[in-house]
């Protein structure tokens, strides 16, 4: 057992430095440095257990809830980064500091006096504390997803659906946790380091290929100089003629990377009207309106060629074939090749 927990612990402690220095080396955007401290705490955590392994019989109570009690300065972390994917730019350094000193206090207080109230309430305090992120997450998520259709004509490399396929599994690693620091075993410990581990590839290797959208969701940092205030029934108006005349002329919507941004510098007006205009005049997201466009072209290359689906999908606008013919078949009600097949018009 003790030979498994020392190569669990070198894995963890490869992988986790090694993962500091990729996400390190991206970018300058906060999400990239927030995983980069996370890995270089989770890592030097994961050496500090590996310094103080010892036959379970030699292990000393406070000695042992001290070491495994210093574990919680991470915990903010993994919130920071939940924070920053779901809602970027919103993460303030008040925010930050004041997470920290949550989780802070009560192990200085511990370290210093060794009661151990304070190590139960440390535990308590990360139960509650994950349990409101997994709660806000539950919304945060849905919402993030919402404001990216009206802003992106694509989802690949920046939607969530990812962390909603492991968000539970966030929960079974706090349970882990929970579990591994009130039970001095070396089970616990394998299994939770195992999961995290294995959780933690998947994550990381999303998390890189995640685009930055901050400049595409903020108004704020849009440098048109037209006021984002109420656009008149007039302006509206001009806006769509010019949209339409994008779209039906210019055939804007080929662009597999179409963003608001792109229409709006196109027509000579901000983000915030060409948003309006999808919202309000439309009554369907920007992502929608694109892809119904995309697909109706589809339709006529469906028609009127031989080329492949995945030719078709490229030709049409979309990143790959796995999303044209998701958005074709909820569309249509029928894949691209049953159309086909069928002569549907």
């Amino acid at each position: 057992m003790l030979y498994a927990i020392y190569f669990i612990y070198g894995l963890c402690v490869m992988f986790y430095f090694m993962m500091a220095w990729l996400f390190y080396r991206k970018d300058k955007e906060l999400l990239s440095r927030l995983v980069t401290v996370l890995m270089l705490v989770i890592g030097m955590q994961c050496l500090k257990d590996l310094l103080f392994i010892k036959p379970i019989a030699e292990l000393d109570e406070t000695d042992w809830m001290i070491i495994t009690s210093s574990d919680v300065i991470a915990i903010p972390l993994y919130a920071f980064t939940l924070i920053e994917l779901c809602s970027p730019a919103s993460l303030t350094r008040r925010t930050i500091i004041i997470h920290e000193l949550l989780f802070i206090v009560p192990f200085v207080l511990f370290f210093i006096t060794r009661d151990i109230i304070y190590y139960y309430a440390e535990i308590l305090e990360a139960l509650v504390y994950g349990l409101c992120y997994t709660i806000w997450a539950a919304f945060a998520i849905p919402r993030y997803h919402r404001e990216l259709k009206r802003r992106f004509s694509y989802t690949e490399n920046i939607n969530l659906n990812w962390l909603r396929a492991i968000f539970l599994s966030f929960v079974l690693m706090l349970a882990l946790w929970i579990a591994d620091s009130l039970h001095a075993g070396y089970s616990f410990e394998i299994l939770y380091m195992s999961s995290s581990l294995v959780l933690w590839m998947f994550i990381a290797y999303n998390m890189y290929k995640h685009e930055s959208v901050l400049d595409e969701l903020y108004d704020g940092m849009d440098t048109d100089p037209t006021p984002a205030a109420d656009a008149t029934e007039t302006e509206m108006s001009e806006i769509g003629r010019r949209i339409s005349l994008l779209f039906d002329k210019d055939q804007i919507f080929l662009n597999p990377n179409l963003k608001v941004s792109d229409i709006a510098t196109a027509i000579g007006t901000n983000r915030t009207y060409v948003s309006e205009f999808f919202n309000k005049e439309e009554e369907c997201s920007f992502y929608d309106y694109v892809n119904r466009a995309r697909i109706e072209y589809a339709c006529t290359l469906l028609d009127g060629s031989d080329a492949n689906i995945m030719k078709i999908a490229e030709l049409s606008g979309f990143n790959s074939s796995q999303s044209f013919i998701r958005v074709f078949s909820k569309l249509k009600g029928i894949s691209p090749t049953r159309y086909r097949k069928d002569g549907c018009n």
